[in-house]
C-alpha cells in the first residue's frame, strides 16, 4: 500500500490550514467533552448547526460511556472510567478543493496518550502514561520524518519531526493543556452511502495537562 504521510506540511498545507479539527477535553475525572472547529482560534461548532454532524458514538474502550448529552458548543460524555479515551469519527467522502480525487476524512480523537498504539490507524504512543516522548504509528508502523504539529496552553505552534524510529519527544515546560495534531493521507478507497472515494484522510488529535 502506497502511503502519502502528510503532517500539516507544505505538501497539504492549502488544503489543511483551514480544516476543521476534532479533539477531547476533560478536567480530572470529570466529563469527557468533544470539540469540533478550529483549535488554534478556538473557533467551535455549535449544536443545531455544523456540530450536528458530529456523532461521537464509536468511542474506545468500548461500554465505558454512561451518557451523551449535547451542549451549546461541544458533547459531552459521561464515562466510567478514569483513564483516557478515543473517539473515531468517520465522515462522508468528498472532494478536495484543490483536486478532482474524493477523499474520506476520518477523525481520531484521543485524550491521554496509547500505551499500546492498536485500537487507531494513526496513533501517538508512549512507553508511560505521563512520558512526552512518544512513537508516531500509522496502521501499526512507525512513521519516520514525519511533522507534527503542538499546540501549548498558550495556544503557540510548536513544529516538531520524527526521526527515523518515528519517535519524537515533546517540549512541555508550560502547565496546561497541549494539543497534538497529526494528518495522513493514504490510498485506501472504497464506498460509503454511495459515494466513491479514492483516499482516507486521517486527522488525529491528542490531548493532555501537565501540572509542571
Amino acid at each position: 500500500m502506497k502511503i502519502f504521510l502528510c503532517l500539516l506540511t507544505a505538501l497539504v498545507f492549502s488544503t489543511q490550514v483551514q480544516a476543521h479539527n476534532l479533539w477531547l477535553e476533560r478536567d480530572g475525572d470529570g466529563p469527557v467533552r468533544v470539540y469540533f472547529g478550529h483549535y488554534d482560534t478556538q473557533i467551535l461548532e455549535k449544536t443545531g448547526d455544523r456540530l450536528d454532524i458530529i456523532k461521537a458514538e464509536k468511542i474506545i474502550p468500548g461500554g465505558t460511556v454512561l451518557s451523551r448529552q449535547r451542549q451549546a458548543d461541544h458533547i459531552e460524555l459521561n464515562i466510567a472510567t478514569p483513564s483516557g479515551i478515543a473517539l473515531i469519527e468517520a465522515m462522508n467522502p468528498r472532494k478536495t478543493r484543490t483536486a478532482e480525487e474524493i477523499i474520506r476524512t476520518v477523525f481520531l480523537a484521543r485524550n491521554g496518550p496509547s500505551l499500546t498504539g492498536k485500537e487507531l490507524p494513526l496513533d501517538l504512543v508512549t512507553q508511560q502514561s505521563y512520558d512526552h516522548s512518544f512513537t508516531l504509528l500509522l496502521n501499526g508502523v512507525p512513521a519516520p520524518a514525519s511533522e507534527i504539529n503542538v499546540y501549548d496552553p498558550d495556544l503557540q505552534k510548536q513544529v516538531y519531526t520524527t526521526d527515523k524510529k518515528g519517535r519524537v519527544t515533546l517540549d512541555v515546560n508550560k502547565a496546561g493543556r497541549y494539543l497534538v495534531l497529526a494528518t495522513a493521507i493514504v490510498e485506501e478507497g472504497g464506498s460509503v452511502n454511495n459515494i466513491p472515494y479514492d483516499k482516507t484522510r486521517y486527522s488525529f488529535t491528542l490531548t493532555f495537562v501537565t501540572k509542571n
